[in-house]
């Protein structure tokens, strides 16, 4: 009998193959409802701000503030993060 990894990897390279969508979303749904019954996973659906860590309400609004930074185009890539500390350090 294969092994747990072994299992995953087949699994993965047979899904990979799949081109049809109706088949993908039955499966994407089959795993949503394991996902939903096994305490844990965290789905991707749950906002962080419902998972079991536990932020204060001033972490909470610095993870607001970043999100809407995000959405505002207010960041810079690792690229040019990198660029800048090397000008920086010149």
């Amino acid at each position: 009998m294969e092994n747990l990894n072994e299992l995953k990897l087949r699994i993965i390279q047979r899904l990979i193959k799949i081109d049809d969508i109706e088949i993908l979303m039955i499966i994407n749904e089959f795993i949503s409802q394991y996902d939903s019954h096994n305490e844990n996973i965290v789905s991707e659906t749950k906002s962080i701000y419902h998972s079991k860590i536990k932020f204060s309400e001033n972490q909470k609004q610095m993870l607001r503030e970043a999100e809407n930074d995000i959405k505002e185009g207010r960041f810079h890539t690792d690229d040019e993060v990198r660029k800048m500390t090397e000008e920086w350090l010149k």
